[in-house]
């Protein structure tokens, strides 16, 4: 007996429409249309020539009938709702707890066979009656359909039993009996198997030597499946590995009573649903041009991932099913069929709005599309995810759900469908088809394929991955390719295929690719004939020296362990073109040039090598390496000497000259890093190339000078850096070596570098600060001065150009720095001394000149920290320089107010530190500079009143009440110059009327516009000019204030001495500043002459003051004068 075709039934969620899926074993004598192409081609590489008969009624909605045949045009089937005597009706999917109930109802099949338990056929009920139906006129048709290639046969369907098979039955076996009896009409048997959650139970069919497996264990919970078999087939069940199989065994028995003459015909190829979808695909194939879709894109039902073994052979269920009717299909009629990843990426904002932006969900969606064999491939599909058929594809549940925060807060929600892309060969998406990315794929198939010759398929993989690596190089998966693709030629014998390997791959430029152990592989394989032009390219296109070294070593060694002489001579003829054409070189490469060096000579080397290495510009840690292992090898071998030498120059020709190192690559933030300009000193010391030395320095010279390095980085960082280290390496360094006078520059650019002031760079944007002299740069300085020089050097470096760049506070620094390191009396020669004097000089000032007066804040302080400065450095000759520009008004400033807050207090202090020093007020600039502070306060600060306000005039003010009693005291009060008021309309009004009869007296009020109708109540010294509206601040007239500014000016005069002293010190102006200082209340004299605006420069000068005095007194006296 033959065993036939099986069928599997896998309904979905609804009973009315469920999917049928044919798996097919074959025999010899039987040819079914749904058997799938068992080999691995796809389906391009077989095409039907057979011109096809026009449709009498083609179809006019191609994509609704195609979406009606996949959904409804294969089976319909209905679930079975069973009853079984003593325990009841039975839930599908069955749970665990029925299967239990159910075992307890029935008894074991054997004591043999333990977890298997059978209910006969006469305990069993089916609540559902569309049930038989179905088995008898869909299932059953279709069974025997398969079974006898005809539908005239209608077999009938006999319920044998319920069986259930748990995890603790052994593997069974299982084979109906021929019947010999010719009145016996069983044919075969018809096993269903019922929705019940199972893994293991593998199904083996076998008959004559012909098999078939079938695993029903990844749709058991939700698909109702079939199996028929002819009598005779031998049903081999594994183990159930866990949950519980549930299934219905039927006798299939023929309608005839002569069993004898059943035949087994051939199943027509175009029935049931096959004729369905042939009439689809030609209706399609035949349409109009216009009428017909470019493409059908329809979601397959169930999922699947992403991989490099996925393939049409993945498919399950009613997805396989579709396909076994397609393919053969879209052979005939010259359709391709394509798989496609569908992944649809649901980006939802969690935030409405965003920078007044309105944010709206968006969709990205990919597609990877593969052959029916699973290889990549590239396609333009102008495909949206309404296209697809059977969707839609972002329906229900995600696959994956996630949160990301990229200024905007979103929820992306992904969902992975799997699709079948049909359309017509020879159309413009068939011609845009390419070779994809299909390196995971292919390495999958050839690295688990065990062929000792190439199928079809693995010919047509080996071509796709070479054609990737030639159009899309890939360096991260070479490596691996190439060992795949050697290792395929090896088993195949096929030398072609690693030739065609070794040039798409490039390996003629990295050798590694292929692996020296790889090419060792290769000969052993192939011989030295097939490799030998290969390995010549690679000794010529490979940049790498090492990588070049390592072939030509292993070939070495190889040649003379395998007694091979070509290989040998080809090895050392290419040791010279490897010398010739060196690769990329770097520090590692050291060692291998010092055997070179060594070996080959030094004229070779500096003929042949340097040259090459020269060109590649290679870094400074290169060059500093190198030549310090030739100088360590130069004693030894006295020709290394010289290509130590140019070695070093090749150092410093590459040598940075202001070298930074970057140390937070994601900010681009640098550090100073000075220790590669000292490397290269001291080895220029160490062997002895003076030049050299003075070369780094020059270039470091001149970069300072163009303003060739960071800004936050000057070159006194640098300079401070490296000066104490060279003068430990010239202490330190062997006899004979470079003299001082080659470093006397290096030292003059020290001094220069340390000493500048403030710069700017050179396009005039970034301030260059100087050097702040700190203690420990203070002692660099020192150190440096010395060596370029001495004190002429630091005199030269400070000259006028160079002090305007500083302020007064650093010059100071310098110059109580240059006291200190440099005292004059240590000076040996009369240049020094003149230079050292020269140099104080011009500091001290300097020092004067840029001394802001504008900003003094301890006025005292910091006036008398000049005076002593100029004391301890030995040029007190320069304070009368000093009190001239004291006594001149900054810019900006009011002269009362200068001489008030700043002269005044400082006069006191200044007699005090004199006579400290054994001096007073009556020697010269002092006595010039207290005569001029104290006539400028007679003049401008304590000038007499216009108008003379008496007590009485004071008392008789105002009213009893608070605020005029306020207003007397204020006025009597000769300390407080304002006062404010706050007051509601009534109070203002009263305030007004009371000031009203005193505005005569300079008494004014100003409105403040604030939140309380705050207003003020002010003096003013001009009463002609009228109220002020603003509200600073209120003075009283002088005449209010007179003995505050008397009291001062009393305690002036005092300060100079006694009244001898005081005249002394004032000569002839003394009359006329005692009178006014003391004063009365008749007029002495004339008002001084016109006073300039407050804002204008005054020359507050002895001779100045004196000059205007004089106009005071002695002017026009017939003007008379307001009182």
């Amino acid at each position: 007996m033959k065993m036939e075709p099986l069928a599997q039934i896998a309904p979905p969620d609804n009973k009315e429409s469920d999917d049928l899926l044919l798996e097919v074993a074959q025999t010899p004598q039987l040819t079914m249309a749904s058997t799938e192409n068992s080999s691995d081609e796809s389906d391009d590489d077989v095409t039907s020539t057979k011109e096809q008969k026009p449709l009498i009624s083609p179809s006019t909605d191609i994509k609704g009938d195609f979406v009606a045949f996949v959904e409804k045009g294969l089976f319909d089937g209905v679930f079975a709702f069973s009853n079984i005597d003593g325990y009841g009706t039975i839930g599908l999917p069955l749970s665990e707890r029925d299967a239990r109930g159910i075992a307890s109802e029935c008894a074991l099949k054997g004591s043999a066979n333990t977890g298997i338990w059978e209910i006969p056929a006469e305990k069993i009920h089916f609540n559902n009656p569309a049930w038989d139906i179905w088995i008898q006129k869909t299932a059953g048709v279709a069974a025997s359909t398969a079974l006898t290639g005809t539908a005239n046969t209608r077999p009938t369907f006999t319920l044998k039993k319920l069986v259930i098979h748990d995890k603790t039955c052994p593997p069974t076996n299982y084979k109906e009996p021929i019947g010999d009896d010719e009145t016996s009409r069983k044919i075969g048997d018809f096993i269903v198997l019922l929705p019940s959650f199972f893994d293991g139970a593998h199904l083996l069919l076998s008959h004559a030597g012909q098999t078939k497996t079938i695993d029903f264990a990844h749709e058991s919970r939700l698909s109702t499946s079939v199996v028929a078999a002819y009598s005779g087939v031998e049903h081999a069940l594994s183990s159930v590995t866990a949950g519980y199989r549930l299934s219905l065994v039927y006798d299939i028995v023929h309608a005839i009573t002569n069993a004898a003459r059943v035949r087994c015909p051939t199943l027509s190829e175009m029935q049931g649903a096959t004729q369905k979808l042939h009439n689809i695909l030609l209706s399609w194939k035949q349409a109009a041009s216009g009428a017909a879709p470019e493409l059908l894109a329809c979601l397959l039902q169930h999922r699947y991932t992403q991989a490099p073994t996925f393939s049409a052979k993945s498919l399950i269920g009613a997805d396989a099913l579709l396909v076994s009717h397609l393919r053969p299909l879209a052979r005939k009629l010259k359709f391709s069929l394509y798989l496609a990843h569908v992944t649809a990426a649901v980006y939802i904002p969690v935030m409405e709005k965003l920078d007044d932006m309105d944010l709206v969900d968006y969709i990205e969606t990919e597609l990877h599309v593969v052959d029916m064999s699973g290889m990549p491939v590239n396609v333009d599909l102008d495909l949206e995810l309404e296209d697809f058929l059977r969707g839609p594809v972002i329906d229900g549940t995600p696959d994956h759900e996630k949160v990301e925060n990229d200024r905007v807060m979103v929820t992306i929600k992904l969902y992975k469908r799997t699709a079948i892309l049909i359309w017509p060969k020879n159309t413009a998406i068939d011609g845009g088809v390419s070779v994809g990315d299909v390196y995971d794929h292919a390495l999958h198939v050839l690295q688990n394929s065990l062929t000792p010759a190439p199928t079809k398929q693995e010919a047509k993989v080996v071509d796709a991955l070479l054609e990737c690596c030639r159009t899309g190089h890939r360096n991260g998966k070479m490596q691996k390719v190439m060992q795949t693709l050697r290792g395929s030629a090896d088993r195949w014998n096929d030398v072609q295929l690693l030739l065609r390997a070794l040039k798409v791959c490039r390996v003629d430029k990295n050798a590694d690719l292929m692996g020296v152990e790889g090419f060792v592989s290769a000969y052993q394989a192939f011989g030295w004939g097939a490799l030998k032009d290969f390995c010549g390219e690679v000794m010529v296109n490979d940049p790498s020296s090492t990588r070049r070294r390592a072939l030509l070593s292993r070939f070495a060694q190889m040649g003379e362990e395998e007694g091979d002489a070509e290989v040998s001579a080809w090895c050392t003829a290419q040791v010279d073109t490897l010398h010739r054409a060196l690769g990329k070189i770097d520090a590692s490469h050291i060692p291998w040039l010092m055997d070179v060096a060594t070996t080959r000579g030094g004229d070779f080397f500096r003929d042949v090598m340097i040259p090459q290495l020269a060109a590649q510009k290679l870094d400074r840690a290169f060059w500093s390496a190198f030549s310090k292992e030739l100088h360590q090898n130069a004693v030894s071998t006295p020709s290394l000497a010289l290509m130590r030498d140019i070695c070093v120059s090749e150092l410093v020709r590459g040598l940075p000259t202001f070298p930074n190192q970057e140390y937070s690559s994601w900010q681009g933030t640098k550090a100073r890093d000075f220790v590669q300009v000292l490397e290269a000193i001291k080895l220029c010391i160490e062997t002895k190339n003076d030049a050299l030395c003075g070369e780094i320095f020059t270039k470091i010279r001149d970069a300072a000078r163009s303003g060739y390095f960071l800004p936050k980085f000057p070159p006194w960082i640098y300079y401070a850096e490296l000066s104490p280290a060279v003068i430990e390496a010239m202490q330190s360094s062997p006899p004979n070596s470079a003299p001082d006078g080659v470093f006397l520059p290096f030292f003059v650019d020290v001094v220069e570098s340390m000493v500048s002031g403030v710069r700017t760079t050179s396009d005039g944007k970034k301030k260059i600060e100087p050097c702040p002299l700190s203690d420990p740069q203070k002692a660099i300085l020192a150190a440096a001065v010395r060596k370029a020089g001495g004190i002429s050097v630091l005199n030269q470096s400070l000259g006028a150009a160079g002090l305007t760049a500083h302020d007064s506070s650093h010059l100071q620094t310098l110059a109580l720095f240059i006291a200190k390191e440099f005292p004059r009396q240590q000076m040996s020669g009369s240049s020094d001394v003149q230079a050292y004097d020269e140099l104080v000089i011009n500091l001290v000032r300097a020092i004067i000149d840029t001394f802001d007066t504008a900003t003094l804040v301890k006025t005292s302080d910091q006036l008398m920290s000049l005076v002593q400065f100029c004391f301890e450095v030995g040029a007190r000759d320069q304070c009368e320089r000093l009190l001239d520009r004291l006594g001149k008004l900054p810019a900006g400033a009011s002269v009362e107010k200068h001489v008030s807050e700043v002269l005044l207090p400082f006069l006191p202090v200044l007699k005090q530190y004199l006579v400290a020093q054994g001096l007073d007020f009556l020697t010269d600039p002092y006595k010039k500079f207290a005569a001029a502070v104290v006539k400028m306060f007679a003049e401008k600060v304590s000038q007499r009143p216009w108008v003379v306000v008496s007590a009485a005039q004071i008392q008789a003010f105002g009213c009893p009440c608070a605020d005029c009693a306020k207003l007397r005291a204020f006025f009597v009060d000769d300390q407080t110059c304002h006062i404010s008021f706050t007051r509601a309309k009534a109070g203002r009004t009263h305030l007004e009327n009371v000031l009203r009869p005193v505005h005569g007296w300079g008494v004014t009020m100003a409105w403040h516009k604030q939140p309380h109708n705050r207003f003020t109540v002010r003096a003013c010294p001009y009463p002609s000019r009228g109220v002020w509206l603003i509200a600073s601040q209120v003075t009283k007239p002088a005449s209010m204030m007179a003995s505050v500014w008397a009291k001062k000016g009393k305690t002036l005069l005092a300060d100079l001495g006694d009244p001898a002293t005081q005249a002394a010190i004032l000569g002839g102006d003394y009359s006329w500043v005692h009178a006014r200082i003391h004063g009365t209340d008749a007029r002495l004299g004339p008002a001084p002459a016109s006073v300039p605006p407050a804002n204008a420069p005054q020359d507050l000068s002895a001779q100045n003051l004196k000059r205007r005095a004089d106009a005071g007194l002695h002017g026009d006296t017939g003007k008379k004068m307001r009182m």
